[in-house]
């Protein structure tokens, strides 16, 4: 398809000021014609000299797994096999549930060469998607005509949480360098076995110092040493109607999934045992805790396919269900959400039971709604509501603190660094 550019449309433009001219000067008005004469001819040489589509070769790459709410960068590679230049635009055909700052890609093609340039994706839910194809335009070296292709590059790929954090978390943890990304450094030493090797650090025991290896590497190296608790971590997810509420642009699951996914990561590598158990009206999935190494691809497999319904969440059977198979004192964090007394009932009952054979911390989030601040009497209204709810949750959670329940507060941008270091800090 042909698709003349701006510069057409303005040089065209400016043709129409010897239409004016013409009624001072009858020659002016003959000099329109050549000009457009000679703007047609620019034109047709600018078609002529761009590339066809069997000149390109398109190929898009990404990873096989994106990652829910994080920019995921998808590369595109252009082979251009013909003697002229071309100044490339692709507009990727992306599922309608994902976003993009800019979804466009501009760079120049010279000729008989291979150019790659990339854009990000941000996917809105997990699940199965494809790409179908991808708009390609082409300008001529004037840049007054392009020529417009479709290019099918059919895709299949998956949204997972947020495995693109997983792997920055455990890329920092083996730099042991967490706390760049707001994580604190795991507690190392204690009276146990030795863990492994590392390059000394301000602050480190000088007395740890591994004087075989300092020698080998010509830079102090110590020993740290790894308490062995061999502790119980465990996730309760709610994925029941009170988590269908969108937390900005997620839902509040996502946002738990996330944090669950990073947690299991942090545990395997304390050397903990980790579990996991889904549930809304029925429970849905359970991982018996293990701190095997594929651990985390079972977890993965598991919160890929966790989604909230709106049915009403049944925490007396997730109890039950719990209670025959997690014997061992554990820590246990629940995803979850607080209203009020009524509402969370069977929540605040499922916290108290828990609470005398384990560890609980529950996890709430921090209300996004603006109060409400109008005059008149449905805001007003709306405002003593708002007022009441909060009050009534601290009341909660106070009662709770004192049966040793630890709540910890989140939102979309800390849950993540909130639950992990709660648990690095124990």
């Amino acid at each position: 398809m042909i698709v003349p550019r701006r510069r057409f449309f303005i040089l065209l433009a400016i043709g129409f000021a010897f239409s004016l001219l013409g009624f001072i000067s009858p020659a002016a008005g003959g000099l329109q014609y050549l000009y457009y004469l000679a703007l047609m001819i620019a034109a047709g040489i600018d078609i002529a000299m761009i590339p066809r589509k069997k000149d390109f070769s398109v190929k898009r790459t990404h990873e096989k797994y994106l990652s829910i709410g994080a920019y995921n960068p998808i590369r595109f590679s252009v082979t251009n096999r013909s003697a002229y230049r071309g100044d490339i635009e692709i507009r990727d055909e992306y599922p309608d549930e994902m976003e993009t700052i800019d979804d466009r890609i501009v760079f120049p093609s010279a000729p008989m060469s291979v150019i790659s340039a990339s854009y990000t994706l941000r996917p809105l839910k997990k699940g199965d998607y494809s790409f179908p194809g991808a708009q390609m335009r082409v300008s001529g070296r004037m840049g007054l005509i392009a020529r417009q292709y479709r290019y099918e590059l059919p895709t299949e790929f998956k949204v997972y949480p947020n495995i693109l954090e997983l792997r920055k978390y455990l890329m920092m943890f083996r730099m042991n360098r967490l706390e760049q990304i707001g994580y604190k450094r795991p507690v190392h030493g204690g009276e146990n076995e030795f863990d492994f090797l590392r390059e000394f650090l301000p602050g480190d025991n000088y007395r740890k110092i591994n004087w075989k290896a300092t020698a080998k590497h010509r830079y102090p190296i110590i020993e740290v040493d790894e308490k062995e608790y061999n502790r119980n971590v465990f996730t309760l997810i709610d994925s029941g109607r009170m988590m269908t509420t969108r937390y900005g642009d997620l839902t509040k699951l996502d946002y738990a999934v996330d944090a669950s996914l990073i947690l299991a990561g942090a545990a395997s590598r304390k050397k903990d045992f980790f579990g996991l158990l889904t549930f809304s009206d029925k429970i849905h999935t359970y991982i018996k805790p293990s701190r095997k190494n594929r651990v985390l691809n079972e977890v993965l497999g598991v919160l890929y396919k966790v989604e909230p319904d709106y049915l009403r969440t049944d925490y007396i059977a997730a109890y039950r269900y719990l209670m025959h198979r997690l014997r061992k004192n554990s820590i246990i964090f629940i995803f979850s959400e607080l209203y009020d007394r009524i509402v969370s009932k069977d929540l605040i009952r499922l916290l108290q039971l828990l609470s005398d054979h384990h560890q609980i911390y529950f996890v709430s989030f921090e209300e996004s709604e603006e109060t409400a601040r109008g005059t008149t009497l449905d805001e007003i209204a709306r405002r003593v509501m708002q007022e009441e709810q909060t009050v009534e949750k601290e009341s909660v959670v106070k009662e709770l603190s004192k049966t040793g329940i630890k709540t910890i507060r989140v939102n979309a941008g800390n849950i993540k660094q909130k639950v992990v270091n709660t648990y690095l800090s124990l």
